[in-house]
Formats: C-alpha cells, sequence, structure tokens
C-alpha cells in the first residue's frame, strides 16, 4: 500500500472537480483558498518574484508563494513537514511517543477504502459528528449526505489519492485523505469519531502515513500550514513534526488586509501565524534545503 504520484495537473483536476478555485498562469497553478487572495497549488513550488505571473484578481486581495534559495524573499514561510522519510523507525522514537503508538496500535488497523459505497455509508456518520464537534466551518455543507456521496464519488474518480479508514474492533473510527504530488505527499483530509480521540488515533493515522511514506518515492511528507491556534499547531510538533521556515514573497492589497484583520480574524490569525512572529517562535525551526526542488519548479515554468 502506497502512493502512485500524482502531476501538478493532476491535483489541478482534482480541486476543480471538488469546487475549489484554481487558476494557471505561465504554467504555475494558484489556488484561491479565500476570495482574491492566492498561493501557489504545490505547496513547495519555488517562484522568482521577478518571474512571476500572478493572476489578475490578486490586485485584490494578494499572493503568497516561496522563493528559490538564490532569490531574496519579503517574508518568509511556515510549513509543517515530515522529512528524512526513509529513516523513520517507532524505536527510535522519544519514549513517551514510542508508549503512545504502541498503545494506539492496539487499538486500531489500518486498511484503505476502495468502495464508494461503503465510504459514504461508514464515514459519512463520523464526518456529520466531526462537524458537530469541532465548529469547523469549511466545506459544512459536505455534513448534507448526497453533498458527501457528490465529495466521495469525486475522490473516487481520482484513483491515486489514497482513502485511509482506521477501524477499532472492526468498525471505521476514522479517515485520512492523502496523495503524493512529486516528492511531496499532502495529508489533505482526516477526520474522526469522538470515541476514538481518546483511543489516539491521530497518533495512529500519523505513525501509518509515516510508515506508509518509509517505502515511497516522497522526500517529504506536508501537514499544513499553521492554523493559527496554538493547541492544533503545537499538537503537530509533539508528534514530531518540524516547523520549516522558507523565504517567500507576498504581495498584499493593504485596504484588503486592514478590512481582513476587522472582519475576517481567524484568517487574518492565520495568515501572521504562517508569516509573522508568533507563538511557534518559541519551537525549533529549520531551515529550507530546497536547492532541487528549486531546479524542479523551474523546469515546470
Amino acid at each position: 500500500m502506497s502512493w502512485e504520484p500524482m502531476t501538478q495537473d493532476d491535483l489541478a483536476g482534482y480541486q476543480q472537480a471538488c469546487g475549489v478555485n484554481v487558476v494557471k498562469t505561465r504554467g504555475i497553478w494558484w489556488i484561491e483558498p479565500r476570495p482574491y487572495f492566492f498561493r501557489t497549488l504545490y505547496p513547495l513550488q519555488l517562484i522568482p518574484p521577478q518571474e512571476a505571473s500572478y493572476p489578475l484578481p490578486h490586485l485584490i486581495g494578494g499572493v503568497l508563494h516561496l522563493v528559490p534559495n538564490h532569490c531574496t524573499g519579503n517574508t518568509s514561510m511556515k510549513l509543517f513537514l515530515y522529512d528524512e522519510l526513509k529513516s523513520y523507525a517507532p524505536e527510535k522514537l522519544p519514549a513517551k511517543q514510542k508508549w503512545v503508538i504502541k498503545k494506539s496500535a492496539e487499538n486500531f488497523q489500518a486498511r484503505r477504502i476502495l468502495d464508494l459505497d461503503e465510504f459514504v455509508e461508514t464515514a459519512y456518520p463520523i464526518y456529520a459528528s466531526f462537524y458537530d464537534r469541532t465548529r469547523y466551518t469549511y466545506k459544512k455543507e459536505r455534513t448534507q449526505r448526497e453533498i458527501f456521496a457528490s465529495w466521495g464519488k469525486t475522490l473516487f474518480d481520482y484513483p491515486k489519492i489514497m482513502i485511509l479508514g482506521a477501524y477499532h474492533q472492526g468498525e471505521l473510527a476514522a479517515v485520512d485523505i492523502s496523495y503524493q504530488v512529486e516528492d511531496l505527499v499532502i495529508d489533505d483530509v482526516f477526520f474522526a469519531s469522538t470515541e476514538s480521540q481518546s483511543l489516539r488515533v491521530t497518533d495512529f493515522m500519523v505513525h501509518t502515513l509515516r510508515e506508509l511514506a518509509t517505502t515511497s518515492s516522497a522526500r517529504y511528507l506536508f501537514r499544513g500550514f499553521p492554523c493559527g491556534k496554538k493547541s492544533l499547531d503545537e499538537s503537530k510538533i509533539n508528534r514530531g513534526c518540524k516547523i520549516f521556515r522558507i523565504p517567500a514573497h507576498q504581495k498584499i492589497n493593504p485596504l484588503a488586509l486592514h478590512l481582513g484583520r476587522l472582519f475576517m480574524n481567524e484568517s487574518y490569525r492565520k495568515l501572521m501565524t504562517i508569516t509573522s512572529a508568533s507563538y511557534l517562535d518559541g519551537h525549533p525551526t529549520c531551515e529550507w534545503q530546497g536547492a532541487a526542488q528549486s531546479e524542479a519548479s523551474e523546469e515546470v515554468r
């Protein structure tokens, strides 16, 4: 069980099928996570600012992307990444992490979900309960069963996407959705039942992904950008994920930034945590050694 690498075009097609706005300019795919704000679809895409061609609507909002080592950025971005994937071994972890993984593995088994009907029937109740518990707002419409089923069909239309289930006593307890794009495994979606939380299902799933990554062709496992919520971000650090600080370029309309601070506090807080001083500065950060990726990015253009 492993990932079959997707291209950036594959990823763009999947995101478009999910209703996400993505735009391609001069060979680079951009995603619009918030209206008029853009970042590169591929998280590790490196673009020299002087050569960049941005989507036109960014003039209203803004744009943010990484830059190659030989360029000077006007900011930096923090990303959560696991590196040195092939060297992962639970027995080498600190004693507490080792104990947590051992206990979680006693409670769960991992299996890839390969049938759409099974996914909809077993995963939908967990998805709905996850939203009730967390009050999460992104793609909340999927809490409607028919929309969830439609999203499930989209997932299964892209067989390179891995839908992994964690099972407790034969019953589905959590779902993780991930995929590999070039040499990066992207851990995209995770939701779990309330009951599974106390049994350390998140630790089990992260451990499973890291084990799978040891035999993959990937260099990195991406666990997302900081979200601006201290407890959630630090939970990733506690599971051994590293914070990488990478030179970046941002161009943001000052009025849009001001309005975001006033009326989109959660999005503004996330942006500031990614690019500015925050509670994460109390943790070690890793410097980016991205020469190989820089060359790959320039080839894409």
